[in-house]
């Protein structure tokens, strides 16, 4: 029996799947039942919520012999990342000419990571969607290092544009940091020990120090297991799967015109600003996460993301 347990573990887990959803891992599961080393245990824990009105259809749910969380939280979550993007659209500009010069081959090694820390008010409107509100901070870093082969100096009174050979280098570490607002839903069904999530939430970061704001968009399916005692009221989850970040962004930086070429001083004036674009060499990446779950208000998740993006979640979740 064990054997067979440790199998289906496995089987689960190696399937798709994930971002945080609610903290606890699952919502709405029919005939719910935990895996153990003991077997397949019926779930006997009875949880009591502040209202009995949430979510919408809870009470047809239950007599379904449908079970899911309390109907309200209040979680922290917290996410870092970091991975490869590809800059683009380079432009310099000067504030003492209207001249200015573009870039169309850049080669690069181009980086960039983000943390966000956020408070997500929830609730489960139905027993099998919750919504959720997204408040906190964004700290982010644009490491842009790039080689500029060749540029195109446009706007030049009489002249149309002149392509000039000219290599330079832009290495920068552009910093920023802002609040960040935005909401998700995450739809959530299970049948005995197994559960399917799908999650998606979309933010807008209004960074101090660059000039647009930053809009991300987050989506991930998880399939996942629950394990525990029925005798215990702590339990668990884990879950396998991947995740979609859309958060291309932009960049800007100061470079010295002498850097560049010093006869291009009575062009651009001594120092110019560069201005490009940042797109993820990757959107996609595989994540592995678990959650413990202490009892039917508190619960703690850990997330570990590999392969093109790196990355690490951490969350908790007070139910009531």
């Amino acid at each position: 029996m064990k054997l067979k347990i440790l199998l289906l573990l496995f089987v689960t887990l190696s399937t798709s799947g994930v971002i945080l959803a609610q903290q606890q891992g699952y919502g709405c599961i029919r005939n719910m039942e935990l895996v153990s080393f003991s077997g397949i245990e019926k779930n006997t824990i009875v949880t009591k919520p502040v209202t009995v009105n949430m979510p919408l259809f809870g009470k047809l749910a239950k007599k379904n012999s449908r079970t899911f969380p309390l109907p309200f939280g209040v979680g922290f979550h917290s996410i870092y990342y970091d991975q490869g993007y590809t800059a683009s659209d380079l432009l310099l500009t000067s504030d003492s000419t209207s001249i200015t010069a573009r870039a169309d081959t850049i080669y690069q090694s181009t980086t960039a990571y983000e943390m966000k820390g956020t408070i997500r008010p929830n609730m489960w409107l139905f027993p099998f969607l919750n919504v959720y509100g997204i408040f906190g901070y964004t700290k982010g870093v644009i490491s842009p290092s790039l080689v500029v082969p060749t540029i195109i100096i446009e706007n030049i009174p009489i002249f149309d544009s002149i392509v000039v050979d000219s290599t330079f280098e832009i290495h920068d570490e552009i910093g920023y940091v802002g609040p960040t607002y935005g909401a998700g839903a995450t739809l959530s069904l299970g049948y005995r020990f197994l559960f399917l999530l799908v999650d998606y939430n979309y933010s807008v970061t209004d960074p101090t120090d660059l000039e647009e704001n930053l809009h991300n968009h987050f989506f991930s399916p998880k399939v996942g297991v629950i394990f525990g005692k029925s005798t215990k009221k702590l339990m668990g989850a884990l879950w396998v799967g991947g995740m979609y970040i859309s958060n291309d962004q932009s960049f800007t930086g100061k470079v010295d015109i002498a850097d560049i070429n010093s006869n291009f001083i009575p062009l651009l004036g001594e120092e110019a600003t560069y201005h490009g674009k940042i797109t993820a060499n990757q959107r996609w990446n595989m994540v592995f996460g678990g959650s413990l779950i202490i009892n039917s208000h508190h619960s703690l998740v850990l997330e570990v993301g590999f392969l093109e993006r790196k990355q690490i979640t951490f969350g908790y979740d007070f139910r009531f």
